[in-house]
């Protein structure tokens, strides 16, 4: 999945394409056209090289990273998550307990190939939370449906997580 959010101009067709590129993303599922598009404003694009660092272990938390294309390695110190060593690809997201808290990332994610993320960092997901509760709403369920996938992983001693 590639989603060209920067090279696609301002028309009725490539809104409405990335309208759609949005809605295939497993945390805006649920979101409907106004909401992706209000949404859609308060996403940031990054894009990362082949072994390029999107955060390090320790850093500060500011919110989640969602791939749009390309590889994501997240690897830890910590004993309890060394066996995890989760590999994310286009649609899945990560760092979202940032979302959260302003505790220090506990892994290091590293692109495994070019990659292009969108960010949502927790500042806007909160001034979103103000100004649309039922947007708010809606990814909050997606982001704990998965945090709670992800603790039954841990708990359980999975070496992948599944996909959604």
């Amino acid at each position: 999945m590639k989603l060209p959010f920067h090279f696609l101009g301002n028309s009725a067709v490539a809104d409405a394409q990335r309208i759609r590129e949005l809605k295939a993303l497993t945390l805006f599922k649920q979101l409907t056209a106004r909401e992706l598009r209000e949404l859609e404003e308060l996403l940031h694009e990054r894009s990362y090289q082949k072994d390029e660092v999107i955060f390090d272990e320790g850093d500060a938390g500011l919110g989640l990273f969602i791939v749009v294309n390309g590889r994501v390695k997240v690897c830890s110190s910590h004993a309890a998550l060394q066996h995890l060593a989760p590999e994310f690809g286009p649609g899945d997201f990560f760092g979202e307990l940032s979302l959260f808290d302003e505790a220090p990332r506990t892994a290091r994610a590293v692109a495994t190939e070019p990659t292009q993320i969108l960010a949502l960092f927790r500042r806007e997901f909160f001034s979103l939370m103000e100004q649309d509760r039922g947007i708010g709403v809606k990814i909050l369920f997606e982001l704990s449906r998965t945090v709670c996938r992800r603790s039954r992983m841990l708990v359980m001693h999975e070496p992948h997580l599944p996909t959604v």
